[in-house]
């Protein structure tokens, strides 16, 4: 059995039309969420974007690694596919030019962007990351020599034996985010729902949010998205999607508590770290957020990619 056209229009329409307000003869209330995302704004729009946060970033010596880590978070919460390749053919050329980086290189950004997109499951939910991810292996794969080279053994494929240790490292994790508030936050957490603790630990903290380097013997790439990493993007991705303020704040305060994870970090490095850990470097992520949100969501139509041809449902 097929799905009929008018069924098919059905699923992509806005739930609801736009429609005047029964209070004020000026307002109008608009249309509800459609089903496909939005269009990106013109690729010129996006690469300006992306410029000028990469030039705050160095700024405050801020690494590539962690400010991508925020506007990947930020794409993904926010739903824009089409944006999110842009990002990535940013990320993977020389600043300001249309030279390609070394495949290692660009095999980095996408790792990360990768590692970002699969965390963001616990934050934003499953369908939106399965898609985002599927628009970021298609421009991962438009480059064949970087496809090539991609990592492509899960990592995440947990034995008995391992568990026991998962679950201490996510234990751990949750611990050190949370502190003094931890305990109070798993009363809470059970007495929403028995499971509820269980699951976030157990399938989350651990499995998902910990990197696998934590509980296997395997060696941490440079595109871990490693503890300050993990609080970037839970603030990100929580505080794109909006009306959880919140989770927002707990997970600021998770980053400002990750300074002893970086403890062992010299250089340049250390001082953009440094940054972060502080309010100033929370709020630079939150308004880096914003900025995003501005241009990705509150681009006018006139300002956006053409649309894409008819796509099969």
């Amino acid at each position: 059995m097929s799905l009929t056209p008018a069924f098919k229009a059905l699923l992509k329409a806005p739930k609801y039309a736009a429609r005047a307000s029964a209070y004020s003869a000026n307002k109008t209330i608009p249309a509800g969420a459609g089903g496909l995302p939005a269009r990106p704004p013109r690729t010129a729009l996006l690469e300006d974007l992306f410029q000028r946060i990469s030039a705050r970033a160095q700024q405050h010596s801020i690494g590539w690694g962690e400010w991508v880590t925020v506007v990947t978070a930020t794409m993904f919460a926010l739903n824009s596919p089409g944006s999110l390749k842009i990002l990535h053919r940013f990320v993977v050329r020389r600043d300001g030019s249309t030279e390609l980086r070394p495949v290692s290189e660009r095999v980095e950004r996408a790792c990360l962007m990768r590692e970002v997109g699969l965390k963001s499951i616990g934050l934003i939910g499953t369908p939106k990351a399965i898609n985002n991810l599927a628009a970021l292996r298609a421009m991962v794969d438009e480059d064949k020599e970087c496809a090539a080279a991609m990592p492509n053994e899960p990592r995440r494929e947990i034995s008995a034996s391992e568990w026991d240790r998962v679950k201490k490292v996510g234990n751990a994790l949750y611990e050190d985010i949370y502190q003094e508030k931890s305990q109070r936050l798993r009363d809470v957490l059970s007495h929403s729902h028995p499971d509820l603790g269980v699951y976030i630990l157990q399938n989350e903290y651990g499995p998902l949010f910990a990197p696998p380097t934590m509980y296997k013997q395997i060696e941490e790439p440079a595109w871990e998205v490693n503890r300050v990493r993990v609080s970037l993007m839970n603030m990100a991705a929580l505080h794109a999607q909006g009306g959880v303020a919140p989770q927002v704040t707990s997970h600021t305060f998770g980053l400002l508590r990750s300074g002893p994870s970086f403890a062992h970090v010299q250089g340049p490095e250390r001082a953009g770290l440094d940054f972060l850990a502080t309010l100033e470097g929370a709020t630079w992520v939150i308004e880096t957020v914003n900025e995003v949100a501005a241009v990705v969501e509150g681009t006018e139509d006139e300002d956006r990619e053409p649309p894409s041809p008819p796509s099969r449902l």
